[in-house]
Formats: structure tokens, sequence, C-alpha cells
């Protein structure tokens, strides 16, 4: 082989050796909670052993969620109907280190791609839990003060002293089905505040209003655990 040559095949061999480091960076980015670059729509993400787990698997038990620290308020959304509202609270709630339950019935495939496609991926399910109905939200969180935000209300969100145990209640999207009255104002809550805006005007989105109210108690807590 001569010298030329010689050269080339080390000039040849150093991209494949870059690409080959390249790659193998790639991949160790994706650990538990990613999904891989190459899964397919509904494949599920592995454990720390390659091994496949549920979106359910990925989320924080009800028990788990009691006993967290957290720095912000729980927020709930309670029979949620719209997949890309839960999508951005899961969101949400991954960057503000809050605890997202979800009470069924869910309108909704907890797969559904317009969830994922709200900005999800599942290593963010371990902020979410969820209740097969309310009451098992009220077991679970004994200690817990539930804050009802609703249209009804007459005291405004800005006149409550927010602790980090406290439940954000937010009931389903505007729809044909009538808001869950009996939940919103029901005996297992403390509050019932609103958001004000003009009259005569539709409300806002569910997770707009949902990031506004987590912000808000955020700001009173001094922004702990923020950057």
């Amino acid at each position: 082989m001569t010298n030329e040559e010689h050269t080339d095949t080390a000039r040849g061999a150093t991209p494949n050796a870059e690409t080959a480091a390249a790659e193998a960076k790639v991949e160790k980015m994706f650990e538990y909670g990613y999904r891989k670059s190459n899964y397919g729509p509904d494949e599920l993400v592995t454990d720390a052993h390659g091994n496949p787990i549920s979106v359910v698997d990925a989320m924080l038990s009800a028990k788990d969620a009691a006993k967290a620290e957290t720095s912000t308020p729980h927020l709930c959304y309670y029979s949620p109907r719209i997949p890309g509202n839960t999508g951005s609270a899961i969101r949400l709630c991954a960057v503000t280190g809050t605890i997202l339950h979800l009470v069924e019935p869910l309108g909704f495939n907890l797969r559904d791609t317009k969830l994922r496609r709200a900005g999800l991926d599942y290593h963010d399910m371990a902020h979410v839990v969820l209740h097969p109905n309310f009451e098992d939200l009220v077991e679970s969180m004994p200690d817990s003060r539930i804050i009802a935000f609703t249209a009804h209300a007459t005291k405004l969100y800005t006149d409550i002293e927010y602790r980090p145990t406290d439940i954000l209640l937010f009931g389903p999207e505007p729809g044909n089905i009538p808001d869950p009255m009996d939940i919103m104002a029901g005996p297992y809550v403390a509050e019932q505040v609103r958001l004000p805006m003009r009259p005569s005007l539709r409300s806002l989105n569910l997770t707009n209003c949902a990031s506004i109210a987590i912000y808000e108690a955020w700001r009173q807590l001094g922004f702990a655990g923020g950057a």
C-alpha cells in the first residue's frame, strides 16, 4: 500500500469513527422515558433494561403522588375530553414540577397521537396520576385543599394564598355535556375561584387557564425549584 493509499484509508476511517461516536452519543440519550427515533407511533418506551413499559406504567401511583413534596399545587383535570389540552398540561406540569391528576372518564385514549403531538414525551408521564373517579382523588389526598376554577365563582384566582398541597381543579372543556357542578361546587371543594375576562366572550382554552393558575401559585411560592 502506498503512502497515498494509506492516507486515503486513514482519511476514510476518521469520518466513520466520528459517525459511530455520534450515533453512540445519540443512542445513549434514549434511556428510560425517551422514545427512540425509529419507534413506530404506537410503540412503547422501555425501562432501564430495555423492557417495554406502557403509558400507565410510566405514571405515578396515587400513593406516591400523595407523598411527593412539590413546589407548586397539584393540578387536576376532571374528565378531560380534548387530548391536545391534556398533552399540553402534561408538558406544563413537567416544566413546573407540578403533579397532574386525571380523573376518569377521559374523552380519549392516552396513546392518542394528538396528545403526543402537543409536545408530550413519555418521560413527562412521571408527573401524571390516573384516578378512576373523583372519590379516589379525594381519598388519596385527604389533607389537600381543593380549589375549583369555575366561571360560576365570584372570587378571583389572585385572592387565594396557594399552598403546595393544594389541588387546583378544572372541569371538562365546554361542550354538549354541562359542567359537573356536583363536583365543582361539591362538599370536598374548599374554594371556588375564576379568571377574569371580558363579558360575553367564550372561555379561555383549558390549559391556558391552568397555566395562568399554576404560574400564579408558583410565583406566590417564590418559584421554588425553578431556574
